[in-house]
């Protein structure tokens, strides 16, 4: 069960990278008159109650992959990481092609995921000696 708390990396990578992705495009963006303050505030109100549906399903679709695929048998650790990662990522994949407003958003909340699944791997590694 160590190997369910390694999901963290995942939640707080995500998160981080995406509230900053947000508050930094919002204040960049010319066709809106907002100060860095309230891109900031703007930002984590979207990304912590607007998805909120997101967040509860991206955590309960990490610890379902993980009883499945990982934690009774840890062969094949990263081509299982990676499989969590193409499951998880499709539905965003898909929403960034059929979403053009929001395709960068969706593209970098992917790319971190995926890193942060890489950073995941090590703490595996270590949970597990």
């Amino acid at each position: 069960m160590k190997l369910l708390y390694t999901n963290w990396i995942n939640i707080v990578g995500v998160f981080i990278v995406s509230f900053l992705f947000t508050a930094i495009f919002d204040s960049l963006d010319p066709n809106v008159s907002r100060n860095f303050y309230q891109a900031v505030i703007a930002s984590l109100i979207g990304i912590l109650l607007y998805g909120m549906l997101f967040w509860i399903c991206f955590i309960i679709a990490l610890i379902i992959l993980d009883l499945f695929l990982i934690v009774f048998n840890q062969k094949h650790l990263e081509i299982k990481l990676f499989l969590e990662w193409i499951i998880i990522s499709s539905p965003f994949i898909y929403w960034a092609i059929k979403y053009p407003e929001q395709r960068a958003l969706y593209i970098v909340a992917v790319a971190t995921f995926f890193i942060t699944q890489l950073l995941r791997r090590g703490l595996i590694s270590k949970a597990t000696l």
